[in-house]
């Protein structure tokens, strides 16, 4: 059981299973209902969090996470559409450890134009990558209590959003249009 008084100067909330980073088995994660998908090869532009700009609050759909000074922000702009500025674009922090096991600098092998949105955030310093690393994940049926590794407090992931685990069983949340943007089941011969 998770007790945080930080939900609320006045109340505090008892919260019961809150899906939180650790150490998984496969046959854990298979009979939570996680399976294997890999990371479609696409384009992620990222820069490392200057010091100045540090800590940074970043709002996802769901969550609130905290990125460090030196954590990787992550940009996604597939979409080609070009803000004015970078925290218009849609991004996530990742850890500096993380980033390194799970993201590759783009290889050009596969072709690849910058689009007008991609060209912005080159021009802002951001640096191209692609994420090699998949995840176990599973779409949830009910709603689902959980702390990210760079998130403040526990959230509540509404029925029919996707929760996945990382490399080090970190979990994270995405709507289901970010999740099928981003990945696709995994092979049988596809290792996490």
């Amino acid at each position: 059981m998770y007790t945080d008084s930080n939900f609320g100067e006045s109340e505090q909330y008892m919260v019961m299973n809150v899906l939180k980073q650790r150490v998984w088995t496969e046959e854990e994660l298979r009979a939570e209902g996680f399976r294997q998908y890999q990371r479609k090869k696409t384009v992620v532009l990222a820069r490392e969090l200057r010091p100045s700009e540090a800590p940074k609050r970043i709002k996802t759909a769901w969550d609130t996470l905290v990125a460090l000074a030196g954590f990787m922000i992550c940009y996604d702009v597939s979409d080609g559409i070009k803000h004015v500025g970078l925290d218009a674009y849609q991004h996530w922090p990742v850890e500096p450890t993380i980033f390194l096991k799970t993201y590759r600098k783009w290889d050009f092998k596969t072709p690849w134009k910058p689009n007008p949105a991609e060209q912005h955030l080159l021009d802002l310093g951001c640096k191209p990558f692609y994420k090699h690393v998949g995840v176990w994940a599973k779409k949830l049926k009910e709603p689902q209590w959980l702390l990210s590794r760079e998130g403040i407090e526990p959230i509540m992931i509404p029925a029919g959003g996707w929760i996945t685990i990382g490399i080090e069983g970190e979990p994270t949340s995405m709507t289901e249009y970010q999740f099928r943007k981003r990945y696709q089941r995994a092979s049988a011969t596809t290792k996490h």
